[in-house]
């Protein structure tokens, strides 16, 4: 059986009933899973799910959903004190049902800069049109670069204070705190961000939660490459979140995309938690296709680094 879990990503909106998924999974070979943002304290009711969850993704359990929590911008990264410490409270949220669950590591979304999104949402319209060799997608990468560097200090501030003070509520509950790569190049953190907030004296308590698609979706869009992310902080690696990508369309099955599995086989630590955070417009064969190509890539008893 592989050590591989399976993300609820895959169930919402496609499941009434969260014990649907889980049988689902389980007949497609899955033994554990990732609780993730979009499962509530009401899904969750009645479930016994001890023994099988290996992470929970903040805000998990998303009474305050994660839409609400964006508008509201109650998050780490928040500028304003009560803002910041409502995003604090909703990351706590998780550790405790981590705790509870004894699930190990709870994924963390450090939060953003205050920048205009429209300015990268212009970047990615320019790129699926094709443009992204010419001189206007130049531009624009260029004027949201410089628009997120001028802003990402004040941001830093709160999320280095922010982690801080989950550290401190996370350690002795023995949940780890896995600060994850993110898909928009506004959001927190870019790699040297990352290897700022895991040099805060927090310990093994805060590690690096590795995203493949999107840390594929940057490169593709000219922000570095994939690899650097591994080569830099493949040993503070808690675990990584495995789907395939398109272009910037990311959450495909693996094999339905252009990731090189191999590369990240290379640099994957042992112990790293392992997720198929698959979307739920993958198809059930889809989903064990991209498990069965995992466990043959990156998955049990494969040597690591």
């Amino acid at each position: 059986m592989s050590d591989i879990a399976l993300s609820t990503m895959w169930a919402i909106g496609q499941f009434e009933r969260l014990a649907d998924f889980f049988h689902a999974g389980k007949a497609l070979g899955f033994t554990h899973f990732e609780l993730n943002h979009g499962v509530d304290s009401a899904m969750l009711e009645g479930l016994s799910l001890n023994g099988c969850i290996t992470s929970v993704h903040e805000p998990c359990p998303a009474d305050v959903s994660m839409g609400t929590l964006k508008a509201r911008n109650w998050l780490v990264s928040a500028l304003d004190e009560d803002e910041r410490r409502r995003g604090v409270t909703a990351v706590q949220r998780s550790i405790d049902l981590a705790h509870e669950l004894g699930a190990g590591a709870i994924i963390v979304h450090p939060g953003r800069v205050d920048v205009d999104p429209e300015l990268e949402f212009r970047l990615v319209a320019l790129y699926r049109q094709g443009k992204a060799g010419g001189p206007e997608y130049a531009a624009a990468r260029e004027r949201l670069a410089a628009a997120r560097a001028a802003r990402a200090g004040a941001n830093m501030r709160s999320v280095r204070r922010s982690v801080l003070e989950l550290a401190e509520y996370a350690e002795p509950r023995g949940v780890r705190l896995g600060l994850e790569n993110r898909y928009h190049y506004f959001e927190i953190p870019l790699p040297d961000e990352v290897d700022e907030l895991l040099n805060l004296g927090c310990g093994d308590t805060v590690g690096y939660w590795h995203d493949v698609g999107h840390a594929e979706v940057l490169e593709n869009l000219g922000f570095g490459t994939h690899e650097e992310w591994l080569q830099r902080f493949a040993q503070r690696m808690v675990g990584i979140h495995l789907h395939d990508v398109v272009g910037v369309d990311d959450h495909q099955a693996a094999g339905l995309g252009n990731v090189d599995w191999e590369l990240v086989a290379r640099y994957l630590p042992a112990g790293a938690l392992l997720t198929c955070e698959f979307q739920n417009y993958n198809s059930p064969e889809q989903v064990k296709a991209g498990l069965d190509l995992l466990r043959r890539a990156v998955g049990e008893g494969r040597p690591r680094a």
